[in-house]
């Protein structure tokens, strides 16, 4: 553990911005980032993000990557940032690409034969190629795989907490349809909307089928 901390305090002030640092040491091959132990909170791009930012202004707060090169092990302090889950999604979908609003990657989209296929297929194909083959987040396959049954959340009410509040306001003001808020919040559509009006917002549904 030693060796790994001492790389990234020696490269805290790499300074290139064009190029990705690559974490030259173990490497999750689920998703391809750098690993400095077991826990989430020690995969090397969010330590390096802590080394140079400082820490975490919530709990909630994912280590994002400017370069949208996460899955091949950047560690580039210059690529890294402290955004929401709202903010980093925002930046996948506008940015780089990625995770496809308009994809079936909300949960609630996916058959109960789908899911089992899915996890049927884990071993044969990574994480990360299953949320591309299923066109989803990686978060989606993480859920289906590991904690939904693990923890106990299969049949349960999905509860809104603040932060998902939060995010569904911040997200209408951006002027974001209901159904691509929806997939951000991994809700469905029907939920945001009854959500929104319960918080007092404009309807959801203007212009838009509900489908």
């Amino acid at each position: 553990m030693a060796k790994t901390y001492d790389w990234i305090k020696a490269h805290r002030d790499y300074p290139h911005d064009e190029w990705c640092l690559i974490w030259p040491f173990s490497r999750d091959p689920r998703v391809g980032r750098g690993q400095m132990g077991d826990e989430e909170d020690q995969w090397a791009h969010r330590v390096m993000c802590r080394e140079v930012h400082g820490p975490a202004p919530s709990p909630k707060h994912q280590t994002a990557h400017s370069c949208g090169n996460g899955h091949l092990g950047c560690v580039n302090p210059r690529h890294l940032s402290w955004k929401t889950n709202s903010e980093n999604q925002l930046e996948r979908y506008r940015v780089h690409g990625r995770g496809n609003p308009n994809a079936n990657g909300n949960k609630s989209q996916f058959t109960p034969e789908q899911i089992a296929k899915m996890c049927s297929q884990y071993g044969e194909f990574t994480q990360t190629k299953l949320a591309e083959m299923y066109g989803c987040s990686l978060g989606t396959i993480q859920y289906y795989l590991k904690y939904r049954d693990a923890r106990g959340y299969a049949g349960k009410i999905k509860h809104w907490s603040p932060l998902d509040d939060d995010t569904l306001k911040d997200l209408f003001q951006r002027g974001w349809k209901h159904k691509d808020i929806a997939t951000v919040l991994d809700r469905s559509i029907a939920g945001v909307q009854m959500r929104a009006k319960r918080l007092g917002l404009a309807s959801l549904t203007n212009g838009e089928s509900s489908g």
